[in-house]
């Protein structure tokens, strides 16, 4: 009960922050939105915005490792204020950091997502489907995407899913072995199960055969 009334509070928190933040962009007062997303990291994590945009992901994960497990909600509400904080970066023409913003971020959300956060806090599908499509023009890093491709198949996207495993074999050879794996695994789906993944067993067999192919050209 504590856990959870400790969550709830930490989620007011950001949800008031969100409010008055989209109220400081609409008056074009991006420094104090700034300043109010860092306050809030401070207050809830004892963290810094500046230090965060330093950090690769991977070591702010290992931030909110305890022991063998890990604080997944509280990672999801720091890569919530990373989206918010990328969002003020692009509005001031600074797209390109803004960018790797939300890619830090998606990786926060995809990581915690997989890692038993709750999907309510932040309704996690919607937040990592919207930085989805804001970044989809940019390459993502093979360890953003890896996990991307996790999350793809956990919704049953299996199309999705097995187009970033393509996209990964071919920009990453040494990845073409999972690649396949993955595809190979498709196949053991009956037809009724690939057709509610989006997917059908020809798409399978041919992506299979163009990756097997790319691996053994690399």
């Amino acid at each position: 009960m504590l856990r959870k009334d400790y969550l709830l509070s930490m989620m007011e928190e950001l949800t008031s922050a969100v409010a008055s933040v989209l109220g400081l962009r609409r008056e074009n007062k991006h420094v104090e939105a700034l300043k109010q997303l860092d306050d809030l990291l401070n207050k809830q994590f004892r963290l810094r915005s500046d230090l965060l945009r330093r950090l690769p992901p991977e070591q702010i994960i290992e931030l909110f490792r305890m022991g063998p497990g890990m604080e997944a909600d509280e990672l999801q509400q720091v890569a919530r204020i990373l989206e918010e904080e990328a969002v003020i970066y692009m509005e001031t023409s600074r797209i390109d950091e803004g960018i790797r913003i939300l890619m830090k971020s998606l990786h926060l959300y995809l990581y915690s997502d997989l890692n038993g956060a709750n999907r309510d806090l932040q309704v996690l599908p919607e937040r990592i489907a919207c930085i989805v499509q804001l970044v989809h023009e940019y390459e993502l890093s093979p360890e953003t995407s890896k996990l991307l491709a996790v999350h793809y198949e956990r919704e049953n996207r299996l199309d999705q899913a097995a187009d970033v495993w393509f996209g990964l074999a071919w920009e990453q050879p040494e990845l073409g072995s999972k690649a396949e794996a993955f595809y190979s695994q498709l196949l053991d789906k009956t037809d009724a199960e690939l057709e509610r993944g989006g997917i059908s067993r020809r798409e399978i067999i041919e992506g299979l055969s163009e990756i097997t192919q790319l691996h053994e050209r690399k």
